[in-house]
């Protein structure tokens, strides 16, 4: 196809960046629980102490605390769960070591503010990311609707318009006997409108069919190539053999 569509949004990728750029709305909140996370993970006796602190508060968790890591999309997710289920154990654990205070009142987050002691705001912020509870209606919470807003923008850059889309994507589906062209062709139309998604239906039948059309050519060479082969090899044979006494 003249490599008109070797390039592919990696998915995963882009799903990192959205997440993240939601995340921005209330980062003080998560960066105050990662380094409270940090802190105690830093120490063998500090994990020993919490996780005496979680059974003190009947909180019967096996599980260690985790970090997230920035190259792996989910794992802020899987710390913030974590932390959560640990929430009466941070409380418990803030009274029997007083170097957890100390240690985030002098951290900064990456627009320079001070990350302070944990506070109840910021379990309950955390808490609505793991709930996800996004609205965008005017009855809604402002700070959630900014979050949606903010996720929502980052989206529509790579995925809004299907002129930005791969149709490899959509290929995909075409060949998943599951769904084959017709099912595509109707969530195009959900997804886009009518109008729209008639036009991208019909464009990506098109490019199906350039696509067939370059399969069956190189499968025409490759048959060609071998026949030739084959061709050159019964001829060796035939003069070699014709030579012997």
């Amino acid at each position: 196809m003249n490599g008109e569509h070797l390039h592919v949004r990696c998915m995963a990728h882009i799903i990192n960046l959205i997440v993240q750029d939601g995340l921005k709305v209330t980062s003080v909140s998560i960066e105050r629980v990662r380094k409270a996370v940090k802190y105690i993970r830093q120490s063998p006796a500090r994990c020993k102490r919490f996780k005496e602190c979680c059974e003190d508060v009947d909180i019967n968790n096996k599980k260690l605390l985790c970090l997230d890591v920035s190259t792996r999309w989910n794992s802020i997710y899987l710390m913030l769960n974590r932390a959560i289920e640990c929430e009466n154990g941070f409380l418990s654990y803030v009274d029997r070591d007083i170097g957890l205070s100390h240690y985030l009142q002098f951290i900064e987050d990456e627009e320079g503010t001070v990350a302070g002691a944990l506070s109840s705001d910021d379990w309950d912020h955390v808490s609505c990311y793991l709930k996800q509870l996004i609205s965008s209606d005017d009855d809604g919470d402002d700070l959630l609707g900014k979050i949606a807003s903010n996720m929502k923008e980052n989206f529509d850059k790579y995925w809004g318009s299907p002129k930005k889309m791969n149709k490899i994507i959509f290929i995909s589906c075409v060949l998943d006997p599951r769904h084959k062209f017709v099912s595509v062709g109707f969530a195009l139309q959900m997804m886009f409108g009518k109008e729209e998604g008639l036009i991208l239906e019909s464009g990506v039948k098109d490019y199906m069919n350039l696509m067939y059309g370059e399969y069956v050519k190189s499968f025409s060479k490759d048959k060609d190539s071998q026949h030739s082969s084959s061709s050159s090899s019964s001829l060796f044979e035939k003069e070699n053999s014709s030579s012997l006494p």
